[in-house]
């Protein structure tokens, strides 16, 4: 069992250094130096994770934290599991405190690594993704090691986007030995327009700060002339508003650790050199990066990850619960009354079955009619941004990859400080709608299941349907297929398949009231500037690169608008999925109450109904009492906005 109590993403480039710094915050990366023939000492790091210099990590891989009731030994280093591309949903465990060549085994590309360290059946397989469930971790958060942005496999990518969504915070790792790159820059893009639309904290760490630890000329260490430069890179490009907090970068930026330094500090108290040990540990300041992040737990993110899963729980645990509470009931009855209670169960369910297809076409058209109000506020995006931008595209070298780089964040910067400018601005109209669109879809689902009531119960079962129950992403057995979803959304836009596919891949399907664009989303100009050059001259070519650029505007906006509808459209078809899982959940109730039934009828003298009813009473009790906990601490923090 899951012993979180805060989601953490990492997030980086390849070789930033996540691996190597998720088994330094958990206490589980060791050193471990070794000498070579001629009596040299190298250094040797033992963690959870494989990490390396190169390119490694080539799936996601999460450390989760189990408590002392997990099925499995998760001592030590922890227990390794992994599912596969070729049957995604099935975990096959690999082992307890499994040796670093087996990580680097199932956790990369590298063939000799998978010629000797994975199971003979396991070498021509794909890894999807990794776990490792660990006991007694220095924090009780889940860590995602996601996949750097050049992930060559699109299962990884939809498995990082899932982790995006059930992040509660994110830590951005980049090297001191280098300043933030192109790749990073991407990233982080994508990283602000999410944290616009989710508000979700994120921590800022650079690591490998013992790699950098060389004085420059002023006899500081290299890796502060690093952190100086990213730190004026992010607040110069990631400005707060006027007059609001800054909470995406944060006042301090990015945090110097190095999780080698404290390893080789434990080591060396532990080897008879305690001053020199805790020296190293404190450099490291690895402790401080632990306080912030118990930090978040204490003072909010924690609480609210503890109620999604408190909501969660309850929306499990209660069709469950109505089995053995209608069981009881029926217990209760007179067996000459069970044919009575038979036929109108039949009813009921005749009913509810003949109404989920319609309340889904219903729920379909009114998102409809919402997601055409979303669209008429992109009105005058288009002047906009040929406003903001002509002049620069005008004076800009567009042959030059930096000049390049800039115009295209400068573009994203508009396009969404645009869409909150006023109330009449896409996001606000977005918020509004998908909350009144919420609203109506509790209504219906409410009056759907109260048709379904029993006449002596009329509306309480409704009333256990809240807006905290729609807002949970529906279950694996009731998401529709990627293909009947991308049907079903371009019935709603008016889209092609292609384009409402190309969104969703990009994306992943989200829920929530904000909406945040990937970042990428943009006009490349095609022209041969190479070849027109040649003809042409130089100067030519650029202008006509620039004109391109110019009119290239357009559809950048008409993208811009389409994903972000399509979004929309995507976090609504959500919600009426997650409604016919209500409405499903309630018609399988009535078909097991029915076989309970026919069961009685058909058996009476078997049937002890004393027997039975003291049987069920102390669960049903237990029950009402854990879902009423559960509504309580639900509350407490709440999941509204």
């Amino acid at each position: 069992m899951s012993s979180s109590l805060i989601n953490i993403a990492f997030l980086g480039s390849f070789s930033s250094g996540k691996s190597f710094l998720v088994g330094g915050l958990q206490g589980k990366l060791e050193y471990a130096p070794v000498k070579d023939e001629d009596g040299m000492v190298s250094e040797q790091y033992v963690g959870l994770l494989h990490s390396a210099s190169k390119a490694s990590t080539a799936c996601p891989a999460t450390v989760v934290p189990v408590d002392d009731s997990a099925d499995v030994n998760a001592t030590d280093r922890g227990f390794l599991r992994a599912r596969f591309t070729d049957d995604p949903t099935t975990w096959i465990n690999i082992g307890n405190n499994p040796l670093p060549a087996v990580v680097a085994a199932y956790t990369t590309t590298d063939e000799r690594a998978i010629a000797e360290g994975r199971q003979a059946t396991h070498r021509d397989r794909t890894v999807a993704e990794v776990e490792i469930l660990l006991s007694n971790p220095a924090m009780p958060a889940k860590l995602f090691d996601l996949p750097g942005t050049e992930s060559p496999h699109a299962i990884h990518d939809a498995i990082a986007n899932n982790a995006w969504i059930d992040a509660d915070c994110f830590i951005f790792v980049t090297q001191a030995i280098r300043t933030l790159s192109a790749p990073d820059l991407a990233l982080i893009q994508r990283l602000h327009a999410h944290h616009r639309g989710s508000r979700k904290k994120v921590l800022w760490v650079m690591t490998g700060i013992d790699r950098a630890a060389m004085a420059n000329w002023e006899g500081q260490p290299e890796w502060k002339d690093a952190l100086e430069q990213n730190n004026e890179y992010l607040r110069a490009n990631f400005p707060s508003p006027p007059g609001i907090r800054d909470s995406f970068v944060g006042p301090d930026g990015f945090m110097a650790v190095s999780p080698a330094w404290e390893a080789r500090g434990i080591w060396e108290r532990d080897h008879g050199n305690p001053a020199v040990g805790e020296k190293l540990i404190a450099a490291s300041r690895m402790e401080r990066l632990r306080r912030v992040v118990a930090d978040l737990i204490e003072a909010g993110t924690g609480s609210r990850h503890l109620t999604t899963v408190a909501v969660e729980a309850r929306t499990v645990i209660t069709p469950r619960f109505r089995v053995l509470d209608e069981l009881l009931d029926s217990a209760r009855v007179p067996l000459a009354q069970l044919a009575n209670e038979r036929t109108d169960l039949e009813r009921r369910h005749r009913q509810l079955k003949s109404a989920i297809e319609s309340v889904r076409d219903q729920l379909e058209s009114a998102l409809r009619d919402h997601i055409r109000r979303v669209e008429k506020s992109f009105r005058g995006l288009d002047d906009h941004l040929r406003t903001e931008l002509e002049a620069q595209i005008q004076v800009a070298d567009l042959t030059k990859d930096a000049q390049r780089l800039e115009l295209e964040f400068r573009q994203s910067q508009v396009l969404q400080s645009w869409l909150s400018a006023t109330d009449n601005r896409p996001e606000r109209v977005w918020h509004r709608e998908f909350e009144s669109f919420v609203e109506g879809t509790l209504t219906t689902v409410r009056s759907t299941l109260a048709d379904t009531a029993p006449q002596d119960s009329l509306g309480e079962l409704a009333g256990r349907v809240d807006l905290d129950q729609l807002r949970i992403p529906p279950s694996q057995k009731y998401r529709a297929d990627t293909q009947d979803l991308i049907q079903r959304i371009s019935g709603v836009l008016g889209l092609s398949t292609a384009v409402v596919g190309g969104i969703a891949a990009v994306t992943g399907v989200l829920s929530g009231g904000m909406i945040a664009i990937p970042a990428g989303i943009t006009i490349a100009a095609g022209l041969a500037y190479e070849g027109l050059r040649r003809r042409k001259g130089r100067s030519t070519a650029l202008d006509h690169l620039r004109q391109e650029w110019i009119s290239g505007l357009d559809e950048v906006v008409h993208q811009y608008s389409q994903s972000y509808l399509a979004i929309a459209a995507l976090r609504g078809q959500e919600v009426v999925t997650r409604a016919v899982e209500l409405l499903s959940e309630r018609r399988d109730e009535l078909s097991r109450k029915m076989i309970l039934v026919e069961t009685r009828l058909s058996e009476p003298d078997n049937v002890d109904k004393n027997a039975v009813v003291a049987a069920l009473e102390p669960y049903c009790t237990a029950g009402q009492e854990l879902l009423d906990q559960l509504e309580k601490l639900s509350q407490r923090v709440g999941l509204r906005g």
